[in-house]
């Protein structure tokens, strides 16, 4: 018997992967431009903090004109 290729599988699991990962990305930057608390954000995604604190100061660039300190 021939046994199934897993490829199909791992590509469908990574792409998947990579759009949960873009969404709370998208979750983080509008929570914090609705004012929401960096604690609370990581809690609800269920992710650690240096992400949240990543995309934070990825947004302060961009609001500051992408000048760096």
């Amino acid at each position: 018997m021939v046994k199934r290729k897993k490829a199909n599988t791992d590509r469908s699991t990574d792409k998947m992967e990579q759009m949960i990962t873009v969404l709370q990305d998208l979750f983080i930057l509008e929570g914090l431009k609705a004012g929401m608390n960096v604690e609370d954000i990581r809690k609800t995604l269920k992710i650690n903090k240096w992400r949240v604190s990543n995309i934070s100061k990825c947004m302060k660039q961009e609001r500051s004109g992408g000048k760096r300190r």
